[in-house]
């Protein structure tokens, strides 16, 4: 199977049976430029974000036990759509009562997406259709691109939002590394075993790494990975507004009826 980034989904080994990918390349479009100064505006005044972050995802971990779910995952290219449910799991753990999506929830948004094949998406198309569709009666009320080098608003999207969506490139060895639970430290470069797209989100931080959930699990991320272009090729912010009023995430400084004001002229 060939997606997006030319790269061959392979079938010749346990690994890539198990673990599949599926982000195409980065769609720009007047949404996400627009989504984008927003929340640049929005993160303008708060300065700089928590060395480590509030920990949501431990409210996950005491239900689930630290399985996230594979959400379809292993045997489809889904990995857009698992992002979702996985922060769909950690905003509801924290805002009230947690909702699961299961597999086929995930699959049945996914190839409604893909229009059928197994081809993978772009993270742009889902975090608009998280807005306009929803998932298991879950919708966003509007995101925007992150300039991914701007790691200090990759941190403040993860403490006031949860999570932040990130769209990186792993390659066998991460998959590997994955496995045995080592930190990801090292970028995938093209041409290597396994180089494809993938899409995850951060759940937490900490002064050394990023954590983020992939294939049910979480898998820590050296910052110094992350601020590598390299790895990390896109980022993307998505609101959920009774999370923020609900568990108090926000600071002070920080204008979330702005921020809603902004996003609803957003328009594709």
């Amino acid at each position: 199977m060939v997606l997006g980034t030319g790269v061959d989904i392979r079938r010749n080994t346990e690994l890539t049976m198990r673990f599949k990918l599926g982000r195409l390349p980065p769609r720009h479009t007047l949404r996400t430029t627009r989504g984008a100064l927003a929340f640049a505006k929005a993160y303008a005044p708060l300065g700089k974000p928590p060395v480590v972050s509030s920990d949501y995802a431990a409210a996950v971990t005491r239900q689930t036990g630290g399985n996230w779910g594979m959400d379809g995952n292993a045997e489809e290219g889904d990995c857009t759509i698992a992002d979702s449910a996985h922060q769909i799991m950690l905003h509801t753990a924290n805002a009230g009562s947690m909702i699961t999506p299961t597999s086929a929830e995930c699959s049945s948004l996914y190839f409604r997406l893909t229009g059928g094949p197994d081809s993978g998406l772009s993270e742009t198309v889902v975090c608009d259709a998280m807005q306009s569709i929803g998932l298991v009666g879950q919708k966003s009320a509007g995101s925007g691109m992150l300039d991914p080098a701007n790691l200090d608003h990759i941190r403040w999207t993860v403490q006031i939002f949860g999570a932040c969506r990130l769209g990186i490139f792993v390659n066998d060895r991460m998959q590997r590394e994955f496995e045995s639970g080592q930190p990801w430290t090292r970028a995938a470069t093209p041409g290597d075993s396994g180089y494809c797209g993938h899409d995850v989100p951060i759940v937490r931080y900490d002064a050394e790494y990023a954590y983020v959930v992939t294939w049910a699990k979480i898998q820590p991320v050296a910052w110094s990975l992350v601020g590598q272009s390299a790895f990390l090729e896109e980022a993307h912010a998505e609101v959920w507004p009774d999370f923020c009023r609900v568990g108090g995430t926000a600071p002070s400084r920080f204008n979330l009826d702005g921020l809603l004001t902004e996003l609803a002229w957003v328009v594709a």
